[in-house]
């Protein structure tokens, strides 16, 4: 198919096929009923399985199939996105792949989380921790792209850019890492290194937070980002890319085109994870549901992106991260990832293109 086919078929099937059988699935499973045939595809009913727990508890969102656009030889097909094992043989995937006429990307990614969680470094004694403590866990000053930051009462996550709004320079990240998912208020600590990494305050502050994007419950997302305005005297690195490809810095050169193609390479700088290379697999993703702690969350228009070798692209801790291709121009903002799906079987993680994440701030990247 051509680019214009795939997006177009995309957005019918979204409109006519996967959003009318989550909003049936939903409705029945709050009456004690599976998904019926009355969604007029299923020879058999379609349970959603959910764990016993409270009925007020069950996520407003559940997952089932985001669709987006990937390319294989030349010509771009239907990325199909199974959040929900059940579907894998289900009526509705059989429709799917006939209506694109079998020309379908499917993978199974199960279940997408924020990026926040982090692993803890390991330390035994106050001299071994210094040397096993890589630098972006560590206080980085100046602040540079890829430390460990956070709000004060968040464990971990990642700086990703610096950016100018007006005349005020600020760091980026996402939302819940320097927000708290819209439970924090303007003016709130932010932390180099964040409190999960052995941060404190006074010691460790230096930014406030000023500006984000509201995450809505009952309709589509497109970015998870937040700014904190920098501390007067606090330096900041907006171009150096440390240790980014093979060991050795990279420089930011500047933003990156509007579109970031299956195949292209990139990488990215974690709190977690450090310096890793990645494969785009997908992008123009609609309807990938991500768990949050204020329940699952739907996002649209993003990119999908594996590991390569034997190691992930990212993992808890790394949200916040900034995306860059191999010209080293910035293309999106890392929020969320899984364990499942990716040709090494590492999980897939996920972005919000970066042009957007500043449309929506009104920033203008620094570099």
């Amino acid at each position: 198919m051509r680019l214009e086919s795939a997006q177009g078929l995309k957005q019918q099937l979204l409109k006519e096929v996967v959003e009318p059988f989550v909003i049936l699935a939903s409705r029945l499973r709050g009456r004690g009923k599976p998904a019926a045939k009355a969604w007029g595809l299923a020879r058999e009913p379609i349970a959603f399985g959910v764990s016993a727990r409270p009925l007020d508890t069950v996520p407003k969102i559940p997952r089932s199939i985001a669709l987006g656009v990937a390319r294989q030889e030349g010509e771009y097909k239907l990325a199909v996105r199974v959040q929900r094992p059940s579907l894998v043989e289900s009526p509705l995937m059989e429709h799917l792949t006939r209506q694109a006429r079998g020309e379908v990307d499917v993978r199974v990614v199960g279940r997408i989380d924020k990026r926040t969680g982090a692993r803890r470094a390991a330390r035994s004694s106050k001299s071994a921790a210094a040397a096993s403590v890589p630098w972006y866990q560590r206080n980085t000053r100046p602040l540079s792209i890829g430390a460990s930051v956070g709000h004060v009462d968040v464990t971990a996550g990642t700086i990703g850019a610096f950016v100018r709004r007006g005349n005020t320079t600020y760091l980026l990240s996402n939302n819940h890492v320097l927000a708290k998912e819209d439970q924090a208020r303007a003016g709130d600590r932010i932390l180099q290194r964040a409190k999960y990494d052995g941060g404190r305050e006074p010691s460790e502050r230096v930014a406030r937070l000023r500006f984000w994007i509201r995450l809505k419950q009952t309709s589509a997302n497109f970015v998870d980002a937040a700014l904190a305005e920098i501390d007067k005297g606090v330096r900041y690195n907006a171009s150096r890319l440390r240790g980014l490809v093979r060991g050795e810095d990279g420089k930011l050169i500047g933003l990156g085109p509007a579109f970031t193609d299956e195949g292209e390479t990139v990488f990215k700088i974690g709190r977690t994870t450090g310096a890793t290379g990645g494969r785009v697999t997908a992008f123009d993703l609609d309807n990938v549901i991500v768990n949050y702690d204020k329940g699952n969350l739907r996002f649209d228009g993003q990119v999908e992106i594996e590991g390569v070798g034997n190691a992930a692209f990212s993992d808890g801790g790394d949200s916040g991260s900034l995306i860059v291709n191999a010209r080293m121009e910035a293309v999106a903002l890392l929020f969320a990832g899984g364990d499942r799906g990716g040709s090494n079987g590492l999980g897939l993680t996920y972005a919000n293109p970066l042009r957007h994440v500043l449309k929506d701030l009104k920033a203008t990247l620094l570099f």
